[in-house]
């Protein structure tokens, strides 16, 4: 098994299985220890995380797919990323959480190939990046910067097994659609959060998929910014 090195990037195969982690009770988000698996994604109101024929040209899709993502960029300060300029209250307190929580983001190809591997620096903190993929790109073409990057050709546990080493015991992120819908299926997630944006995209990449059967949450808490309303949830049975 190879676990990633810094500025170097790796491929993963043949992972050791393991059961999914149960869920456990919700007592202090901000004084947890154990690290989780969570979806952290913005969307529109009606539950994209893109518009249509997102590409490099259109990151977040057509039809002002950008918009959703104006809860970023709408304050006049920037906080630790030129990406994070968010007004102060509860938009701010959310940017600063999930540099204080995360420590890991498992994410798609597609993902990967919109942003060129964020330039080889991952917006929050640079931190390691797992990325899901059938064919790694030759190493020759990995952008190289403080995350590392590492390709797991061999599913969403084996990804989430090393996010969940490299990241000790801070959160592990699931970025992008895709791995957010396999972790649901494999009933590996532990959290949804999602970051509503007054917008309607009408279409382009859902955050969710059909799923073969219901999944209750609880609501751990909500809070509202300018430009976005922040839904924290606890899966109960995935």
């Amino acid at each position: 098994r190879q676990f990633p090195c810094r500025n170097q990037p790796r491929i993963c195969r043949n992972p050791a299985p393991r059961k999914p982690r149960t869920s456990r009770s919700f007592e202090n988000i901000k004084s947890s220890t154990m690290s989780k698996v969570v979806i952290d994604m913005t969307i529109s109101l009606d539950g994209y995380v893109a518009g249509p024929d997102d590409s490099p040209q259109y990151p977040l899709g057509k039809n002002g797919g950008m918009a959703i993502f104006d809860w970023y960029f709408s304050g006049k300060n920037e906080y630790r990323n030129p990406v994070f300029r968010p007004e102060e209250g509860a938009n701010l307190d959310v940017v600063k959480q999930a540099f204080e929580e995360s420590g890991a983001f498992v994410t798609g190809r597609k993902t990967y190939d919109i942003t060129n591997g964020w330039n080889g620096r991952h917006p929050v903190d640079g931190l390691p990046i797992f990325v899901l993929t059938h064919n790694p790109p030759p190493a020759s073409k990995v952008p190289k910067g403080p995350s590392s990057l590492t390709f797991v050709t061999d599913g969403i546990e084996h990804a989430i097994e090393l996010a969940k080493a490299a990241a000790g015991n801070k959160d592990v992120k699931l970025g992008g659609a895709s791995p957010g819908k396999q972790a649901l299926k494999a009933g590996l997630v532990d959290e949804i959060y999602v970051h509503i944006a007054p917008y309607l995209l009408g279409g382009g990449v859902p955050l969710f998929d059909i799923l073969d059967h219901g999944i209750r949450l609880e609501k751990l808490y909500a809070t509202d910014g300018p430009l976005a309303t922040h839904i924290r949830y606890r899966v109960l049975n995935g």
